[in-house]
């Protein structure tokens, strides 16, 4: 059965990439995420490649990459972000799923853009590793416990039971907690995530590391990716010196989970102690079971997080990459302690 790939514009893929995520994803795709991730983000339209039969044009699947302004060694470059690797069941062959994954690193290959990552499940790092992309290293996630009662619910299967020890239990935890004893050098408070301007602007351009590779965080950015998501509401926790923005981080919810989707800057941990603190007050406050943050294992956010009782649970995926063997950039982009990523970069 003769298949071919082909790049396609989003309006004439649209209804046909929708129908493939649907029937591939446990959860319905709409299309407000379709024009949202692949049609309005500032660093640029998806790109998509379609597998379809040569016949009758049905489509196999497909693949986009979602264009990422990216820094390295303080140098702005362009990145694609691998994203919504689908192909129906009926035509899952390790030959198409190639030929498909193929594609954008031949886009890469032709200078299309510097370099790109992705983070694949790990069937699909099978495919990544063939087409000749390298893993770079792995996502971890650490968690706080906030409230104890489902935890003991789940082991005991009583909730009566559950309640009493959690009521004795989240005092404890509260007391014994960093962010019960931490004084803070930074004034923190809760800002509406649609008033982020160019004081986030400002912040990137001042506080961006100047040696490693880490995604452009401005506020067309930040606003795009946070503030206009379709698929869920995100509040960001402000830190500010002197009147001054210094940092920030943004949180979304999960059920009765908290979910840290970035806190920036990375590299100062007087500020990230601070964001962190306040956002462990704001989850008891709004009644999390926990706190979650995923990152590259080489974040030197970690440090941080376990201070204030995150724990690391297990690993997630391998982030991979690739650059070809001629690029000056490759050897900086293959090293893991060169990235500055936390799960807000990955694709959605």
């Amino acid at each position: 059965m003769p298949f071919e790939i082909v790049e396609e514009s989003l309006d004439v893929a649209r209804d046909d990439a929708i129908a493939v995520l649907d029937a591939t994803r446990q959860h319905a795709v709409d299309r407000s995420r379709f024009q949202w991730l692949y049609c309005d983000n500032p660093d640029g339209p998806a790109v998509l490649w379609a597998i379809r039969k040569t016949e009758t044009g049905e489509m196999a699947g497909f693949t986009v990459a979602l264009p990422r302004r990216m820094l390295v060694d303080g140098q702005l470059r362009h990145a694609w972000n691998g994203a919504d690797f689908s192909i129906l069941p009926r035509f899952r062959t390790l030959g198409l799923a190639l030929k498909l994954r193929r594609a954008a690193k031949n886009g890469v290959d032709d200078q299309r853009v510097d370099f790109l990552y992705a983070h694949p499940n790990e069937k699909m790092a099978v495919i990544h590793a063939k087409v000749g992309h390298s893993p770079i290293g792995e996502m971890v996630r650490y968690a706080k416990v906030l409230r104890t009662a489902p935890y003991i619910q789940r082991k005991v299967g009583n909730n009566a039971l559950a309640t009493v020890g959690g009521a004795m239990l989240d005092p404890l935890l509260r007391i014994a907690g960093a962010e019960t004893r931490h004084r803070a050098k930074c004034n923190t408070s809760l800002m509406d995530i649609t008033n982020i301007d160019e004081r986030f602007d400002k912040l990137f351009a001042n506080a961006a590391p100047a040696r490693g590779v880490i995604g452009v965080r401005d506020s067309r950015y930040l606003r795009w990716r946070y503030a206009e998501n379709p698929l869920e509401t995100a509040q960001v926790i402000i830190a500010e010196e002197n009147g001054q923005l210094c940092g920030y981080l943004v949180m979304t919810t999960q059920q009765d989970m908290g979910v840290i989707k970035d806190l920036f800057p990375m590299d100062r941990p007087e500020v990230a102690r601070d964001l962190l603190a306040t956002a462990i007050r704001q989850g008891r406050k709004q009644g999390l079971n926990s706190l979650s943050f995923t990152m590259l294992c080489s974040n030197p956010l970690i440090s941080s997080l376990v201070e204030f009782g995150f724990r690391q649970r297990s690993g997630l995926s391998q982030m991979y990459g690739y650059a070809p063997e001629s690029s000056e950039l490759r050897a900086t982009l293959l090293d893991v302690n060169a990235w500055w990523l936390t799960v807000g970069d990955r694709d959605v």
